[in-house]
């Protein structure tokens, strides 16, 4: 393939769906090894997913993320969980990526989100959301602590 062809490829985003994902328990722990990470557990409880592509819920109670957090303040996700889209059709999802530089608001100083991207990866039935089985998808994630409901909002582009 020559450069030409190659620049003539450039993948584009196109906005797909988002997902808040409503949190029931936080745990962190370890490390496990002297100077090692820590581990987190952070169960799901609910949500919603909408969007031009796919809407529906994330299934109660159907799966958690298991984050390592490593020494230099990166937390690597690794979450698996099922939505379910309007039309009753269940679809698995593994999640992972990374979160850091996020820092809390304080005095006049205002929060700062960070980096949370992710690369999520599906099991579609096959019909209407069988596409999601055989796209690139790329997230990026925002982190609501509230302790009156603990939740993520994600949204979602496939590259073309």
């Amino acid at each position: 393939m020559s450069e030409m062809d190659w620049q003539s490829g450039e993948p584009r985003l196109e906005h797909v769906f988002d997902v808040r994902i409503n949190f029931k328990d936080r745990w962190q722990w370890g490390p496990i090894h002297p100077g090692g990470p820590s581990h987190g557990y952070t169960s799901v409880k609910d949500g919603l997913v909408r969007g031009p592509r796919l809407n529906g819920r994330v299934v109660d109670v159907s799966g958690a993320d298991w984050p390592v957090v490593r020494s230099d303040g990166v937390v690597e996700l690794n979450a698996h969980y099922m939505l379910e889209a309007d039309d009753g059709a269940r679809i698995y999802i593994r999640n992972m990526g990374y979160v850091y530089g996020a820092r809390p608001a304080e005095g006049d100083r205002p929060a700062r989100p960070g980096y949370f991207r992710c690369t999520p990866y599906f099991r579609a039935p096959d019909g209407p959301h069988e596409w999601l089985n055989r796209t690139v998808i790329l997230g990026a994630g925002e982190r609501h602590p509230d302790p009156a409901g603990d939740y993520s909002l994600f949204r979602y582009w496939a590259v073309a």
